[in-house]
């Protein structure tokens, strides 16, 4: 038990050290090891009515909106940060064939080596489905 109290600050160091390492490696937001959650729906509406429902949706949660583009069908915004975590990156993706609307909804933590996010990133996708679902 000394061992850990006596050296706490080389165990602190070399633990964020190996976890820079490996994100560095992986050079990618997608595949480091940032904490994250995705989930998908499939809504049978008209694509246009679900974009605006969409982005309606974003600000009645609270989310900055950073970018929409309609044609290439998707949405990033960003949430602010809170007790859970330094705060998450949103990505919204649509795909549709004849009336249906697959809508993919990605959320991680903006700080690359937060391993866990306490349920936000979750609690974010379920936020927005509730409200979607409203609209839509």
């Amino acid at each position: 038990m000394d061992f850990l109290f006596n050296y706490s600050f080389e165990i602190a160091f070399g633990t964020f050290l190996i976890m820079w390492l490996i994100y560095r490696q992986n050079g990618t937001w997608q595949q480091s090891i940032t904490a994250h959650y995705q989930n998908r729906r499939v809504i049978q509406k008209d694509y246009k009515e679900v974009f605006r429902a969409a982005i309606d949706t974003l600000n009645y949660c609270g989310f900055t909106i950073d970018k929409k583009n309609y044609r290439e069908r998707y949405i990033t915004a960003r949430a602010s940060w809170t007790m859970k975590s330094f705060g998450e990156y949103i990505t919204i993706k649509m795909k549709n064939n004849d009336q249906k609307n697959h809508v993919a909804f990605h959320s991680r933590c903006k700080l690359e080596t937060q391993l866990f996010d306490w349920g936000k990133n979750k609690q974010n996708a379920q936020k927005f489905f509730k409200i979607l679902d409203k609209l839509v």
